[in-house]
Parts: structure tokens; sequence; C-alpha cells
């Protein structure tokens, strides 16, 4: 990093975001760190998210920018929007309902410096939707760049808004994978990884991370079905142990296939045959495809 004090771009994706916006601008504007822009991308116009950013970029003396799509383009694009509007030589990811301590900014650079590493990865305070603590200090493990990948596929353990960066990180053209439902975010923190990027990991929690109630009317499916996704990205990348890469994503399918050979068999077998490319040889694979083929038949 150069001498000169890095201007951070705060890049914030906003997805029907009023409820919680607000608060998270006034952290923004609460920081220590007095050299920052911050980019709103309002990923479809459902509420007053424009109202909110205008409100506080009227007394911030910052720059702040809102960048607006009339139809829900999905987080990846829009923060890959905010990558390419970003004008700093840091970067700084935040979600529309999470918040940071004031020198959440500060501390994080100060890190970046000290350790001469290209991204930092930090620790979080679990809040509620009234903003109360309800679990403290979350930190990241701290782990050899070799062990980083296939761990981080085991558990994510890095939070978006937790993470700091130089910009030269994305300058190569590294973004997030729209293809992805699930799991964008990691793709990009095991890419980072990958391309040699030095990373420090913070012993402090100064992000604030909401942690919403589950919807129990949530298909329970979507989940496996395409978090699966990532890791057939990784099949075959030498900086992944293939071995957990291939059980973790056996598991997901398997999931899928219990779940739905009796109410969704054609589900099922879309499933099971992801699997059978990789792995011919499990038992319980097959048995559920005979099940998912048997239960097929008696519906069509």
């Amino acid at each position: 990093m150069s001498d000169s004090p890095p201007l951070v771009s705060i890049l914030i994706p906003a997805h029907r975001a009023a409820a919680y916006l607000g608060e998270t601008l006034a952290s923004v504007g609460a920081q220590t760190w007095p050299h920052w822009e911050v980019l709103v991308f309002e990923d479809g116009i459902y509420d007053n998210t424009s109202e909110i950013v205008y409100s506080f970029a009227a007394h911030s003396g910052h720059r702040v920018e809102l960048l607006r799509s009339q139809d829900n383009l999905g987080v990846s694009r829009a923060r890959n929007a905010l990558l390419d509007a970003a004008r700093g030589s840091s970067i700084a990811f935040l979600d529309a309902d999470d918040t940071w301590t004031p020198d959440h900014l500060a501390h994080s650079l100060q890190l970046l410096r000290a350790t001469r590493a290209e991204w930092v990865v930090g620790g979080a305070n679990y809040i509620d939707q009234q903003g109360r603590i309800t679990r403290r200090d979350v930190l990241p493990p701290v782990l050899p760049p070799a062990r980083i990948p296939t761990s981080l596929l085991e558990h994510n353990f890095v939070l978006t808004g937790a993470v700091v960066a130089d910009a030269a990180v994305f300058a190569s053209g590294l973004r997030f994978d729209p293809s992805l439902k699930i799991g964008e975010d990691l793709d990009v923190w095991v890419r980072i990884v990958c391309a040699g990027r030095r990373t420090a990991f913070s012993k402090r929690a100064t992000f604030n991370y909401r942690k919403h109630p589950v919807s129990t009317t949530a298909d329970p499916v979507r989940f496996p079905e395409e978090f699966s996704v990532l890791f057939e990205k990784y099949l075959g990348q030498p900086e992944v142990d293939q071995l957990i890469c291939r059980r973790l994503l056996r598991d997901m399918l398997l999931n899928v296939a219990r779940m739905t050979w009796r109410r969704d068999p054609r589900r099922a077998l879309a499933s099971l045959h992801r699997l059978f490319r990789f792995n011919r040889w499990s038992p319980q694979a097959w048995a559920y495809c005979l099940l998912a083929h048997l239960r097929a038949g008696t519906t069509s």
C-alpha cells in the first residue's frame, strides 16, 4: 500500500432494503477513517431506498452514488456493477441490513498495512432485527494459505461485510459469478486465495451481522440443490482437497434426492445424474435412483 491515506470504496447492494438501510449508512457515516466513498446499488425498485440514500448524501460530506436497476438483477450483478464504479484504492463490502463499529475501516486498513496483506477477513458480532447483539466475537480461524480454500468449502467463515481488500485484488477482472444463486461470495473468497493474494485475519469483531429468522415456508431443497453448483465448480481444482470437495458435493446431492424422490422424482433424478458424473459407485445414490424411477413411473 502507498503512504497516502487510501480512499475506501464502500459497496452496498440493496434489495428491498429500506427497513435497515438508514442504520447501515449511519454506521458508515460514523467511521473514524475519514477517506471513503459509498456506492449503493438499488437492485429492483420496490421501496424508498433512493430517498434514504439521497438523505444520507445531503449531509455526509462524502461522495455518495446511487446506481439503480428497475429489475432485480441479483446480488452478484449488483456487486459487480459497484466494483466497476468504485474509485477507491481499497474496497469494503457491506450489506444493506448490517452495520460496522466506528473503527471498522481504520482497524482493517491498519491491519492491511501492518501485515502487508491484500485483504482482511474480520470478525463479527451477530445482531437481531432490533440491532441487539445476540452473539459476540465470532472470529475467523487463522489458517495457512494452503488450507484456506478447502476450509472455506467446509465452512464459510468469511462474512462479506467483514472483508476489506486492496482494489488491486479486483483490478484483473475478478468478479462475483452471476450463475451462482447461493455461495457467490464464498466463490470469490476461494478465488482470491487461489490467486495467491495474502490474507490477514482480524482478532477483533468490528462488523455486526444481522441474523434474520429463517422462513419455515422456504423450500428446504433449494439450498443444497443450488449450493452444490459451487462445489461442482471446484471439481478437479488442485487448490482444493478433492476428497473433501467430492464428499461434500455427494452429501448435498444425496440430500436433495432423499427429500424429493417421493414428491418430485424427476427433481431427485436430476440431482442424482449430477452425482453420477463424478461418483458412479454410491449405493445410496443407486437406491434413490431406483426409488425415483419407480415413483416417476407410478405418477406419470
